[in-house]
């Protein structure tokens, strides 16, 4: 087996790996059916409980509203108080004590700080948008696919952050914040938003304090209501989001979106990212996280504030919908029966940072997707220091790229010299390889028994070349994780790649039927590059591959020569598009690959000085046959008891 062999090998175990993960991973016809159908469900469960209150707002509209304000003789006081308490009549017993709080108007308050500004909205008292600063977005609504703007999380009408709050003397026996008007007061950084009950002593009380980082402090205050509280029912909080494409590559975006959360005995864990999936938490909750590729929204139970449970849920939408994909998640929160109860919680809203991530504690920066098992540790614990360190003194990450790809290289190179060399030793024995073909040309049992003990005496390794580029694989796969997860990269530019991120685009050339779906709808540079290097580096192995071997062996050989050149293509349309700046990567890394073969096979190795090495240890191999042992001593007994057992049986047939 020679070096292209074994460069042949590694690559189509890579291409399994690859094809393997795909299949195990992605989703099921059955199961896209099944997502869509509960994405209208859950699209559908959100509407069902606004629809009373709609209604009740269409019959004012359509009657009595109409009449008020056609009735000259009020004045627009008046009308105002008038329309009012007719509302709150109609309304009922359905937010019982809290109808008052049940009719207003619209409006918005905000905090800001260095680093976020917090809209917050006064029907419901909560967060309506949150601008990142310093962070742009691409504008997915614009005709120009390169359009940016300010970064701007948890903004959409249908989006939901509401707790229903058991209460008697109400029609369904709990009322939702969603639908009361709150008040807002600003303290410094300080927001109050208060919705009052009829006897304005009482209130439900929303507090946020804005730090100097990316969290707010958050209280939910219920004053002078528990005595109208059930003591058998537990506050749930119902928080739902239709998540916006805020990245370039909606593929990486959409598969890196989901909501993480920290059980207390169970530990970290997340919602299929790859499909529509739910999870019942019947343990209790420390935090739970809507996250994005780079951006996350999330919730912390703070001492005093129990989770007892969470139903939390990752939908997948269709590709064309205006959404990534619909987060939600239902959380009970253990009611207190106190007159003043306050449940202290913090929001971290803001760039999935390792170090931002790594203060909140709690396992919070797990969310950032690195990889599992050995592959998260190398991405976590190993590239990501060593990136953090040359950005130190490095401005341009393409050039840390670089940087990194030639120590990755360097370090490996041991294992790199071991597969090249084994390839050279079985080029340089060509001559002993031929005169034992042809010895055997008749015989295919014979030729394997022959040929393990000519590896055995010669002291060769036909798995030599194999087995380094195993052991680069886990590099190779936490290096696949790493680019597309590291907010570093974002928007990063390098050359021609204006986000290292996504994809390198020289050319779009828009939506193609089929195409599309097999490629996308541009070009990749780095992408061609690499494959470009990937068939120099293949036709440079094949014009030393042996072509000669017995029992029609040469023409299996020949079609293995060239079907090699297939899999650079393949990986062609894969890769087009991935994160530049793993493209990069692997373009960097084959390019260095080459000139590492070149020079060991031309300059490090004395092809004759290792030619009469191999000789002398066949010779020492011949003088103590007794050495015999270990795997391939082992293999060549069986062989050689295979071969026995078939001309026994050949004997026995000509009789």
């Amino acid at each position: 087996m020679k070096s292209n062999n074994s460069t042949f090998t590694g690559i189509m175990l890579l291409v399994l790996l690859w094809l393997t993960y795909s299949i195990l991973t992605g989703p099921t016809k059955e199961e896209i059916a099944e997502q869509q159908l509960q994405e209208q469900q859950l699209l559908d469960k959100g509407k069902e409980n606004q629809d009373s209150l709609k209604q009740a707002k269409k019959q004012f509209t359509d009657n009595q509203f109409l009449q008020i304000d056609q009735d000259t003789t009020l004045t627009p006081a008046q009308k105002d108080s008038t329309k009012n308490k007719l509302q709150k009549d109609l309304l009922g017993n359905q937010y019982g004590i809290f109808t008052s709080a049940a009719v207003g108007t619209d409006g918005q308050a905000t905090l800001e700080n260095e680093k976020l500004k917090v809209t917050f909205n006064k029907k419901g008292g909560a967060i309506a948008l949150v601008e990142v600063k310093g962070f742009l977005q691409y504008n997915h609504l614009t005709d120009d696919p390169y359009d940016k703007e300010p970064l701007v999380l948890m903004e959409n009408e249908g989006n939901r952050f509401s707790y229903y709050i058991p209460l008697n003397g109400t029609t369904k026996g709990d009322i939702s914040t969603g639908d009361l008007y709150f008040e807002p007061t600003l303290e410094g950084n300080t927001l109050r938003m208060r919705a009052y009950a009829n006897d304005r002593s009482q209130y439900i009380e929303q507090k946020y304090t804005i730090k100097d980082d990316y969290t707010l402090d958050y209280q939910l205050n219920l004053e002078g209501i528990n005595a109208s509280m059930p003591r058998d029912k537990n506050i749930t909080l119902d928080w739902h989001t239709n998540i916006r494409k805020i990245e370039k590559n909606p593929y990486y975006e959409k598969t890196m979106t989901t909501v993480y959360y920290k059980n207390k005995d169970d530990g970290f864990d997340y919602c299929d990212c790859r499909s529509t999936n739910e999870e019942a938490l019947e343990e209790q909750v420390e935090w739970v996280s809507q996250s994005q590729q780079f951006f996350n929204a999330s919730l912390f139970a703070k001492e005093g504030t129990t989770f007892k449970s969470a139903n939390v849920g990752s939908y997948v939408v269709d590709d064309k919908d205006e959404f990534l994909k619909i987060l939600d998640s239902k959380i009970e929160i253990v009611t207190r029966d106190q007159k003043s109860a306050a449940y202290d919680m913090q929001f971290y809203i803001g760039p999935n940072d390792y170090n931002e991530l790594a203060k909140m504690g709690n396992e919070f920066e797990r969310i950032i997707p690195f990889g599992w098992s050995i592959f998260g540790f190398i991405s976590r614990s190993v590239i990501r220091p060593m990136f953090n360190f040359f950005a130190l003194f490095i401005s341009n990450y393409g050039i840390i790229i670089l940087l990194l790809t030639f120590l990755i290289r360097l370090a490996l190179f041991p294992l790199q010299y071991k597969m090249i060399l084994n390839g050279v030793k079985m080029g340089v024995m060509k001559p002993e390889m031929e005169a034992m073909r042809a010895k055997h040309k008749d015989d295919a049992a014979g030729m394997q028994a022959a040929q393990m003990k000519m590896y055995q005496e010669f002291g060769l390794n036909p798995l030599g070349g194999c087995l380094p580029m195993l052991l680069t694989m886990p590099i190779w796969i936490a290096l696949y994780r790493f680019f597309p997860s590291s907010i570093s990269f974002r928007q990063e530019s390098f050359l021609w790649a204006d986000d290292l991120v996504s994809y390198d685009s020289i050319f779009d050339f828009g939506y193609v039927p089929f195409l599309y779906d097999i490629y996308g709808d541009h070009i990749s540079l780095f992408t061609l590059l690499w494959m470009v290097s990937m068939f120099a580096f293949l036709w440079y192995n094949s014009k030393q591959m042996d072509m000669t071997a017995a029992a029609g062996g040469g023409a299996n050989m020949k079609m293995m020569k060239y079907m090699q050149f297939a899999f650079p293509v393949l990986f062609f349309f894969a890769l087009n598009s991935w994160a530049a700046g793993l493209t990069a990567y692997m373009l960097f890394s084959n390019l260095l690959n080459i000139a590492q073969t070149f020079i060991t096979k031309n300059v490090l190795i004395n092809k004759d000085k290792l030619r009469a090495e191999l000789l002398e240890k066949k010779r020492n191999y011949k003088e103590q046959p007794d050495k015999k042992k270990g795997f391939m001593a082992k293999y060549q007994d069986l062989l050689a008891e295979q071969q026995k057992e078939l001309e026994r049986k050949n004997k026995k047939g000509k009789k």
